[in-house]
């Protein structure tokens, strides 16, 4: 159910669930960038690469990924985070944001995928 050529960019730390998610992401027919650990790894391939859609881990490696959400932000492209805190709840410029918890419910996943990307 992919559009054309859609880049998303996928920020998760953890390694099997990093591998699960291009799997899956990969199945339905979208380019995956990544996944990155780090946050300066997300930060590299958005500076190297057209991204469509992206999917952020909230919590790399003891910190956030907001700095890449931020760009994300001021460019006008779609986003959404994921957490293993299911009682995390954005604030602030991200509130209106999407959060998937984890485990990763993919029918959902790859549906805002393809709302975000293919519009």
């Amino acid at each position: 159910m992919s559009c054309n050529v859609c880049n998303i960019l996928v920020v998760e730390d953890e390694f099997l669930i990093a591998l699960d998610l291009q799997a899956q992401i990969e199945g339905a027919g979208y380019k995956v960038l990544g996944p990155a650990a780090t946050v300066e790894e997300g930060m590299a391939l958005l500076d190297a690469n057209p991204v469509h859609m992206a999917v952020l881990d909230m919590n790399i490696r003891g910190s956030t990924s907001f700095p890449i959400a931020e760009r994300l932000e001021q460019a006008g492209m779609p986003f959404m985070f994921l957490s293993g805190n299911d009682t995390f709840r954005l604030q602030g410029e991200f509130s209106g944001r999407t959060v998937l918890t984890k485990p990763i419910d993919y029918r959902i996943l790859l549906q805002h995928i393809s709302d975000s990307c293919c519009h």
